[in-house]
């Protein structure tokens, strides 16, 4: 295919997936949104295959074609478009919805979306030979792990390796979704004690799941590390725009994976059916495009997202050795701690105290060596900035 053909349909793609889940609402307005946006996605399809068809070189202007003469040029080229008279119907609603705000009803906007799909489906396939959803929309992805396991997915599928597909689409998933709930570094930890430093990474796990005992409990296989937390899953899914329904259904239809971490080997696990009954064309299509999805929609929202520059870093403070750290913003709170050589401080923020004369570094620290149980030594406290430091 053109290029100019391959980017204007993976636009479209990601204008028609917008546009259905807006024409599938009840709401009037959300509806005439999704129709608005869907004749977008159609009329881009149609210009896009005209120009894979050569129609741009012989002279005709595509940019002025309205959107019937669009259809037209398609079947002059011998391209039927099915539910042309439907499609006809739903330009002149996106008219009347777009430049004279009439609402336009839900039940008539689901019907002109079961036409449009069916259109896409026959006019791209016959022009390609692959269907929309084909159309390299894992390009869009950020370069990663989870974009090179999609791409072999998609291998897999033209070879007709439907359970291997379906691996390789859950390994992509695991990455974006399920490693995050992975208790596996916590497996000697004992609750209670200090946590040592390279446990202090973000997990999303049920807390009362991350530590020593639990994990020897309840633990029986390599797929056990992963404990959802059902309440932050929703959370995080609403927060990226993502329908929790469909990460159900990825994680219904695909094998469980997990990795202890990067270079570590993958472990599996799925029904003695699941060759037979489940790793099927279809399942292995939809839980590609699926994951495809709320995978981007995550990475959308984490591109919209800023943060300050994070450098602050683990040092022993020599001008401060000997001072004491408090257990709150006050110099007559009790001392938790006396700066030491033996230890290495992150200083985090510069808070104003409860005497408004006195002013603090807040600050964790971390002991340089092991304890007798294989710990590190860790607390939080208060340090009081001298005058001379308090810029």
């Amino acid at each position: 295919m053109k290029d100019t053909t391959v980017h204007s349909l993976v636009i479209a793609r990601t204008l028609f997936e917008q546009a259905s889940s807006l024409c599938v609402s009840d709401d009037r307005y959300l509806t005439s949104a999704g129709l608005v946006v869907l004749q977008d996605a159609l009329e881009i399809v149609f210009y896009a295959l005209l120009i894979e068809l050569g129609v741009d070189e012989e002279k005709k202007n595509l940019e002025q074609l309205s959107f019937d003469e669009l259809i037209g040029e398609l079947k002059r080229k011998s391209i039927v478009v099915p539910k042309s008279g439907t499609l006809k119907a739903l330009n002149k609603q996106r008219v009347l919805t777009k430049h004279y705000a009439q609402v336009a009803e839900p039940v008539t906007v689901r019907n002109f979306l079961g036409a449009a799909q069916q259109a896409l489906e026959t006019t791209v396939h016959a022009v390609t030979g692959r269907v929309l959803t084909d159309i390299y929309l894992s390009d869009l992805l950020q370069t990663g792990e989870a974009k090179l396991f999609l791409k072999t997915a998609e291998q897999y599928i033209s070879e007709s390796r439907f359970r291997d597909a379906l691996i390789e689409i859950r390994k992509a998933f695991f990455i974006e979704f399920e490693d995050a709930y992975s208790v596996y570094n916590f497996r000697d930890y004992e609750e209670g004690k200090s946590r040592t430093l390279f446990m202090l990474k973000e997990g999303k796990a049920p807390y009362w799941t991350m530590n020593k005992k639990w994990i020897r409990e309840n633990v029986f296989e390599p797929l056990d590390y992963i404990q959802i937390d059902s309440n932050r899953w929703l959370l995080d899914a609403l927060e990226w725009g993502i329908n929790t329904t469909e990460l159900q259904n990825v994680q219904r239809l695909t094998p469980q994976v997990f990795r202890s971490s990067f270079d570590s080997d993958w472990c599996i696990k799925y029904d003695v059916v699941f060759p037979a009954n489940d790793a099927t064309f279809e399942n292995a299509k939809y839980c590609l495009d699926r994951t495809i999805v709320v995978i981007l929609k995550k990475q959308e929202h984490q591109r919209t997202s800023r943060y300050r520059a994070w450098a602050q870093r683990f040092v022993t403070p020599p001008l401060y050795g000997g001072d004491n750290l408090y257990s709150t913003a006050s110099t007559t709170s009790d001392v938790v701690h006396v700066v030491s050589e033996s230890f290495e401080y992150r200083f985090g923020e510069v808070v104003s105290g409860f005497n408004p004369t006195e002013t603090f570094f807040s600050i964790i620290g971390v002991s340089k060596e092991l304890n007798d149980n294989g710990l590190r030594e860790e607390f939080r406290g208060f340090l009081l900035i001298r005058e001379s430091n308090s810029d």
